[in-house]
């Protein structure tokens, strides 16, 4: 799960990012564990295939699939490949070349989305109204929940295994979706019953409960006593950056935070890759900052699982229980660095991971659901903790990488 975005049209939107000399590169990929690693993203510095702009494909084990490339939050570029499956011990040799996987499926999609007219007060039966898709918007400090005005209250990215949407108010968590699909299905939730997706369809539902929790991987600071999210904001951009084939981004800026007395500007990067659970949160904010946190909301009867002695470069906390709306199983995990990592905690509401205090450097960490009703179905705590064991494995260093 090395990660991030889109060469074939993003290298001509970008620009002349690296100096590019040639059309064709050769990788060797060594997986160095004893098993398999599936749905694998490959991800590359930009600058080390030194390739001339163009559209690209890669040859995986005989199949032709999209070479994207996309941004990091510091903005450096990086070209990512889909690798089906690598085996125990295996080395993978990937040819990249010009050309256009027009035949790959579409496996990731993040959308922004919301009502224009001049007449809208906020009233969702105001049909006559219409639904508006735009990469980028950006609204007051003073922008409320259940406004009516974002549908399903902000933005959603998905993959062909989960979906997740952001609530871009004053409450700014992270709501996973359960879906019982691999087809991509947030362009048709919310748009004509605007609360329809609080109710189980052949696709799924939002089967989490967030209320004043942190959700899943939301951000917040701690204060000593309770994790508090971005609340207290001047203003709020949001950026559909990057919308793939293999992977998709939002980017959202917090202008003026106050966390807890620090006025600071907050950028957050989510990354969505194909075949993933786990999304990516990366965090840079404009000055020093100590006690930014995150975190998975707590239920009644589930179960805290946490990695009592961490070896990786990579750790974890996760629930697992009936946690959802209508209380099925369903497991939350978190992913930190285990150097950033300054403690574990807890408030009322939340499990609470903080971090070590940043001096303008990346704090990124990943965020994971399953679901007892999911396509590929979650249904024992066993077959989570597998689920949890394949995101380490893709963390923390287990392949070496040779460009030819």
């Amino acid at each position: 799960m090395k990660k991030l975005g889109c060469l074939s049209f993003c290298l001509l939107i970008l620009g002349p990012v690296v100096a590019f000399a040639k059309t064709k590169a050769e990788i060797i990929v060594k997986n160095k564990l004893p098993k398999s690693i599936v749905d694998y993203t490959l991800e590359i510095p930009a600058g080390a295939l030194k390739l001339d702009l163009g559209n690209y494909i890669a040859e995986v084990d005989s199949e032709i699939v999209p070479v994207e490339l996309t941004r990091g939050i510091n903005g450096q570029s990086v070209v990512v490949v889909p690798i089906r499956e690598i085996g125990a011990n295996q080395k993978l040799k990937i040819n990249i070349s010009q050309g256009d996987a027009s035949l790959y499926p579409k496996r990731t999609y993040a959308e922004l989305i919301y009502k224009t007219g001049e007449e809208f007060k906020g009233n969702p039966k105001e049909e006559e109204l219409l639904w508006v898709k735009n990469n980028s918007l950006t609204l007051p400090g003073s922008f409320r929940d259940h406004s009516y005005f974002l549908k399903y209250e902000g933005p959603g990215w998905e993959n062909d295994k989960v979906a997740f949407r952001l609530y871009l108010d004053n409450r700014n968590a992270i709501d996973p979706f359960g879906k019982r699909t691999s087809d991509l299905v947030l362009p048709f939730v919310g748009v004509n019953d605007y609360n329809s997706y609080h109710k189980m369809a052949y696709w799924g539902m939002d089967n989490s409960r967030v209320g004043a929790g942190l959700g899943l991987g939301t951000v917040a600071v701690w204060d000593g006593k309770k994790a508090v999210r971005v609340e207290k904001r001047d203003s709020t951009t949001c950026i559909i950056q990057a919308d793939g084939k293999i992977r998709s981004q939002i980017k959202t800026i917090y202008h003026g935070w106050d966390a807890n007395g620090v006025k600071c500007d907050l950028t957050a990067l989510i990354t969505i890759d194909a075949g993933s659970r786990a999304s990516r949160m990366e965090l840079l904010v404009d000055r020093e900052m100590t006690n930014l946190a995150t975190g998975i909301n707590k239920y009644k009867d589930c179960e805290l699982i946490t990695e009592p002695d961490p070896k990786g470069e990579w750790t974890y906390i996760a629930t697992w229980g009936r946690q959802t709306m209508n209380l099925e199983l369903q497991g939350l995990a978190l992913f930190v660095r285990t150097r950033q990592l300054e403690k574990i905690t807890e408030d009322p509401n939340n499990h609470v991971v903080v971090f070590k205090p940043t001096d303008g450097g990346v704090i990124d960490y990943y965020f994971m659901p399953v679901w007892e009703l999911d396509k590929e179905p979650v249904k024992t705590r066993e077959h989570f903790m597998r689920c949890i064991d394949e995101v380490l494995d893709r963390l923390n260093d287990n392949l070496e990488i040779d460009i030819k």
